[in-house]
Order: C-alpha cells, then sequence, then structure tokens
C-alpha cells in the first residue's frame, strides 16, 4: 500500500469508529494495533530543487499489547477494521 492509501483507510477507519486495526504486512504477519499514527514522511530533493514528499516511504507507529513498533508502510498488504 502507498502512504496516501495508508492515510485514506485510517481516516476511514477512524470515521466508523474502529477500536482496533489488523494489520497484514508482506511478511504472513498479522498485527493487532489498539492505536496506531501514521509518521510524517521525510522530505527529499528532486532534480529541480523542489522538495518532495515521498508517497510510498513512510512509517506507522502502532501500540499492540502496551508495546510500541514501527511498520513500514510499503510492507502493509491489507489493513482491517475491528468495530467495538
Amino acid at each position: 500500500m502507498t502512504r496516501n492509501e495508508v492515510r485514506l483507510a485510517l481516516k476511514q477507519m477512524e470515521d466508523r469508529g474502529a477500536y482496533s486495526l489488523r494489520l497484514f504486512l508482506d511478511n504472513r504477519t498479522t498485527v493487532l494495533a489498539h492505536q496506531w499514527f501514521l509518521e510524517e514522511g521525510e522530505e527529499r530533493e528532486d532534480g529541480d530543487g523542489e522538495e518532495v514528499r515521498d508517497d510510498k516511504e513512510g512509517l506507522l507507529r502502532v501500540v499492540a499489547r502496551g508495546r510500541q513498533a514501527l511498520v513500514a508502510v510499503s510492507s502493509i498488504v491489507g489493513i482491517e477494521m475491528v468495530p467495538l
């Protein structure tokens, strides 16, 4: 998934009242997150000297079972809502 796809999915999940998220990663790992926060991506300069934010990069900070983890946005295959 790209950063914008993850941002849109997270917004939809929050609008629907998701209690938790289930993240499916490309290494067949599933993460059940109770809190999540999309970290801002780094800006870099393109060939013309303008700053560009990379849409495919970024980190999702999650809290699962009281532990924090950073998940690379590029490794997320799918996101599922866990309702109340």
